[in-house]
Parts: structure tokens; C-alpha cells; sequence
């Protein structure tokens, strides 16, 4: 049975701003003739909830109106109900988050009137999906990842970002300048398919799309649909190689630097030298703990 689209969209995404676009967004989609049901999210991981509620009433789309986050606590939904095939599900996105990392990695429109028109064209690609299983002393836990997921600065500076949340696009930036004084470098292992690495990291990224972090260009070259990861080691950075290359984070240059290393592998493992990581990915700290990070391969159908 057609049940048109669930739209869920996340009020709090940028800051709360998004709850003033809820009726722009129903207006337009009516205007495009699309059928959905609307459905708001009350707390933090509300969209795992809504998606599997919605799938059993017999929903295969979902529009979410919001950020990285919500989109991928609905993707992460559809990975967890039981009821059909995930990769028989249909994504979609009105960007309208902080970031917009994922939109703008798979080519969305960041214009509301323009996503829309995409929802209505139907057109759908095949994306690989990240996952982390995250294993400490007591228990495992697996998260998905759209995006990025990683350790050091960049987790370091999600525990702090907050307090910068209402400043939009330009929040990440601020806190990354506002707080890498106070990072000190993480030593870990790093092992792949080809690869055995023993490093002081400044940041050690795992991706499958090409932005983080509100516009960071972290990853290079991800296919996105090819079933392999890309890691980016920057490790030994001192403070002033982090001056220097604080903008080549931002503007794709930090693959110059013969400090950073840039590895494709299927299937990664980081680990401590000593007490716990901290992983992150797509902007939520996931969980601390050893790391094993694998691939499942043009999971995600979306509207592109």
C-alpha cells in the first residue's frame, strides 16, 4: 500500500530555527501536489521511533525536514525496523540544519523551493552507509554513520559546541577557533586491510562522503558508493601546524600537508594506547571506547 511520504521534521535543528519553516515547508509540498503525513520530533532520537512506528503503518518514504543529525537518526531507523528491506525505503532532505554536510555531499539544493522540487522529480541514487561498533569493557554498541565518523579534535570539539550553536553555519568555525589551544594529541593504533599504523593523532577521520563539520573537507575523494572508507590520519600536528592548516580544513588544502595520510580500506580499527577514544560521527559523540569501522555498501536509496 502507497502511503505517500513521511515528512519528520526536527523543530530544534539549527537552534530552533527550523520550527519557523514547518509552515513554508507543508505549503509547498501541497503546492507540488505531494501526499505526506507529518510527524515532529519531541527529544533527542525521537526519528528512530517515528521511522519504525511509520514503517509498520506501511510508509517506504521519508522526507526529513532538519539537519545531518536528524537525517541520520532516520536513516539509522530504517536500519533497525524489522518489518522490510532498508534499502526498499526511500530518503529525502529539506536541509535545514547547521551543517548540512550530507546535503551538500550528495547535491541537494540548500534552497527549501528547490529540495522540494527534487522530492517531486523522484529521481533516486544508491549511497553507502558507515558503521562504528564501539566496544569497551562492559559492552558493544553499533552506530551509523551518513557521513563521518572519527577521532580527536573534531570530538573534542563536539563536546564543546553548544554554546556556539547560534551562530549558524559559521558554528563549527567559530568553536574550532575558540579551542584548539587546549587540544593535546591522541595516541593511537591504526590497522587496515594494507595498513598497521602507530600514531599521535591531531584527528583521524573515517568517511564516505565528502563533508563534516559544517563544510570541513576531511575526506578526499570518497566515491560514496564503492564500498570502502576513506581515512584521514593527521598525526604530530603541533600548535602551529594547526595554525597553519586551520583554514586547509576548510578548503580541501589539508591533503598537502606531508602530514597527513590518506588511506581506502573496507574494514578499520583504531585503538588506544591507552584508556578510551572518543568516537563522534556526523556531528553526536557515539560512545568511547575500542573502534571497528566497516561499510554497508549502497544501503541508502535517496533523492538526489
Amino acid at each position: 500500500m502507497n502511503k505517500g511520504w513521511a515528512v519528520i521534521i526536527n523543530p530544534q535543528s539549527r537552534s530552533g530555527a527550523t520550527k519557523k519553516k514547518a509552515s513554508i515547508i507543508k505549503r509547498l509540498l501541497n503546492s507540488e501536489k505531494i501526499d505526506f503525513s507529518y510527524y515532529k520530533t519531541r527529544c533527542a532520537g525521537d526519528e528512530i521511533n517515528i521511522v519504525e512506528m511509520a514503517v509498520e503503518e506501511g510508509f517506504r518514504k521519508f522526507i526529513c525536514v532538519g539537519g545531518d543529525g536528524t537525517i541520520q537518526k532516520i536513516i539509522a531507523g530504517i536500519q533497525i525496523q524489522k518489518v522490510c528491506d532498508p534499502k526498499k525505503i526511500v530518503v529525502a532532505i529539506v536541509p535545514l540544519g547547521t551543517g548540512n554536510d550530507w546535503a551538500k555531499s550528495i547535491g541537494v539544493p540548500l534552497n527549501i523551493k528547490r529540495a522540494i522540487k527534487k522530492i517531486k522529480e523522484g529521481k533516486t541514487k544508491k549511497r553507502d552507509l558507515g558503521v562504528v561498533v564501539i566496544k569497551d569493557k562492559r559492552k558493544i554498541k553499533k552506530r551509523h554513520f551518513i557521513s563521518y565518523s572519527g577521532v580527536g579534535f573534531d570530538a573534542f570539539m563536539l563536546n564543546r559546541l553548544r554554546p556556539y550553536k547560534w551562530l549558524g553555519k559559521y558554528a563549527y568555525l567559530a568553536c574550532s577557533i575558540a579551542n584548539f589551544w587546549f587540544y593535546k594529541n591522541t595516541k593511537v593504533w591504526i590497522k587496515g586491510e594494507e595498513l598497521s599504523l602507530s600514531k599521535s593523532v591531531f584527528l583521524c577521520g573515517v568517511g564516505v562522503s565528502k563533508y563534516t563539520g559544517g563544510g570541513m573537507q576531511i575526506i578526499k575523494n570518497p566515491a560514496g558508493n564503492n564500498g570502502l572508507l576513506n581515512l584521514t590520519v593527521a598525526h604530530d600536528f603541533t600548535k602551529i601546524d594547526i595554525i597553519k592548516n586551520f583554514f586547509n580544513l576548510f578548503n580541501g588544502s589539508i591533503f598537502n600537508d606531508p602530514k597527513v595520510l590518506t588511506v581506502v580500506s573496507s574494514k578499520i580499527k583504531i585503538v588506544p594506547k591507552s584508556g578510551s577514544l572518543t568516537c563522534h560521527g556526523d556531528g553526536e559523540i557515539f560512545g568511547s571506547g575500542n573502534l571497528t569501522f566497516f561499510v554497508l555498501k549502497e544501503q541508502i536509496t535517496h533523492i538526489c
